[in-house]
């Protein structure tokens, strides 16, 4: 057995300044990857489409029936048809109503099964990533990423895209209707579609950065929350409340800076959209009146008309709003691509192959070279030199020095958190970068000098290297630990929760049930 001591000296790689990052512009790259992640969920958001495609047409028969009642019967004073026109809106509503119903449900039943699993994909990736991943980056950073910017790619795919749609349908149909009662209302229609484009264009660009900007600060007010509430023992030891409470409401008051601004933006934007609809459709009603004053045009043809108009107005303001919105959630899929674009810096060679079990315990550390990577991506100093160990089976060693002389970098470099940039280890003759990470980590057993708890029960912790094991087994480590006395003596026994990272603990007693967790693992190799 191999037990190794000190203390851990703690190295941090560069971490991403979140209010430092550029402005990701949309490109179609960005929408081909927004659009590939609801590609799964196909099955749901076509029939969500389908029920939503029917719904849009049944939308549009609406102008038409009244554009019957008034040419009808009002003008014609026929009551025979009032009876069929008004079953005839029952039925439409009726069935209308249906696939309303179809089409929240199973674009909800999308949009949130999408967000369940790429919240999933993220954490799995997240697990795959190398310690030096961890060292550069804040916890509230990837919290934020997990969470906010999750939410707003939910937003962008199953709401903005398929309205997207639902608005075209209603702006071709609507069009198309308008041009088959007068082409000249349609094309008083079609001269807000420039102005409306390039208001579209303007202002979409500029709620893209405002929106990145939200995201950014959305992450580091959470890195403040979360390092806070984490250490909030140390900030009450330090008198440091009222310094704390001001650098959060500093987060706090610049996510509020920026959200306003983007309201601003909207408040502009939105009644600029309206305007020109509405004199699009003062254009129709004031040339349409004239029509019908000269008989070239029935009231009901420029009632429907202009109903038409408003859904032309409609979808074209709102196709605006989803480009924007779409600009906006831009800043959001790029920091989660970003996420997942990260490739482990320590991974599986190709061939690598699992180490043989169970192993003899024989480490041999071969002229190991180490340093660590400055936060500007150059070398630091070296931190391992030329070392070389041989360890026999059964054989202690405890390795002693000043702090940073090398002793947890090496305790790292053994279960693989980082690869040395000269020499090798070798662990029963297998070099360790030629097996399989999750074989060579499997036979080590680990008792870190900081001891990590999770927020189950004494047991679970205990357990947690052998998840099968009995509660006889838990107990027998306990046991060998020196454990089982204080772990009888708390409230519930082996049952008891130790609360986040084991506060409910001494740091005493946090370590013997670290000692308790290595010991059931029962590996040849224990650092």
């Amino acid at each position: 057995m191999w037990v190794m001591a000190g203390r851990r000296r703690g190295r941090a790689r560069a971490a991403r300044d979140a209010n430092g990052a550029a402005t990701p512009a949309v490109n179609r790259r960005t929408i081909r990857r927004l659009i590939a992640l609801a590609r799964p969920y196909a099955g749901w958001l076509a029939g969500g489409g389908i029920c939503l495609v029917a719904s849009s047409l049944l939308g549009l028969v609406l102008p038409w029936l009244i554009r019957g009642i008034i040419d009808n019967i009002f003008v014609a004073r026929d009551l025979t048809l009032l009876k069929q026109v008004v079953i005839a809106l029952l039925v439409v509503f009726a069935v209308q109503a249906v696939f309303n119903f179809g089409q929240s449900y199973l674009l909800a039943y999308a949009g949130e099964r999408l967000v369940a699993d790429l919240r999933r994909r993220l954490y799995r990736h997240l697990q795959s990533l190398s310690a030096g991943f961890f060292d550069g980056h804040r916890v509230g950073e990837l919290m934020s990423r997990l969470t906010n910017d999750v939410g707003a790619i939910q937003g962008s795919i199953t709401g903005n895209l398929l309205n997207f749609f639902h608005q075209l349908i209603f702006l071709c149909g609507a069009l198309t209707l308008v041009l088959i009662t007068d082409w000249r209302l349609a094309a008083i229609a079609l001269t807000v579609v420039p102005p409306i484009v390039l208001t579209g264009a303007f202002f979409g660009k500029r709620l893209q950065v405002l929106a990145h900007e939200t995201q950014e600060a959305l992450g580091t007010s959470t890195i403040v929350l979360e390092e806070t509430i984490a250490g909030a023992r140390t900030v009450q030891a330090f008198a440091r409340e009222d310094f704390e409470i001001a650098r959060y409401s500093d987060t706090v008051e610049h996510i509020f800076a920026t959200a306003m601004h983007r309201t601003r933006l909207r408040s502009v934007f939105m009644p600029l959209i309206s305007l020109f609809s509405l004199l699009a459709l003062a254009g129709v009603l004031v040339f349409g009146a004239r029509e019908v004053l000269h008989g070239r045009l029935t009231p009901g043809a420029l009632v429907a008309a202009l109903l038409y108009m408003m859904m032309v107005a409609g979808p074209i303001g709102a196709l605006t709003g989803v480009y924007a919105q779409l600009r906006e959630a831009s800043g959001a899929a790029e920091r989660l691509f970003e996420l997942l674009d990260t490739v482990p810096e320590v991974a599986d060679r190709p061939g690598a192959v699992p180490l043989p079990q169970p192993v003899a315990g024989r480490v041999r550390v071969d002229h190991l070279s180490f340093h660590y990577g400055a936060p500007d991506g150059g070398p630091m100093p070296r931190v391992l030199s030329d070392l070389t160990l041989d360890v026999a089976p059964g054989e202690r060693l405890a390795l002693v020095g000043p702090s940073g002389a090398g002793k947890s970098t090496l305790v790292n470099l053994l279960l693989r958190f980082y690869d040395p940039q000269a020499g090798r280890i070798l662990l029963d003759g297998h070099d360790t970068h030629d097996v399989t990470i999750r074989s060579l980590r499997e036979a080590l057993g680990v008792v870190p000098q900081d001891p990590v708890l999770f927020g189950g029960t004494v047991a679970e912790n205990i357990a947690y290297g052998r998840p099968g094991a009995t509660h006889d087994e838990v107990v027998a480590a306990a046991r060998a630990a020196n454990a089982h006395g204080f772990i009888l003596d708390l409230p519930q026994g082996y049952d008891t929760v130790v609360g986040e990272r084991g506060i409910r603990l001494s740091g005493g007693q946090r370590q013997r049930v670290a000692i308790a967790r290595a010991i059931l693992k029962d590996t040849r190799v224990l650092l």
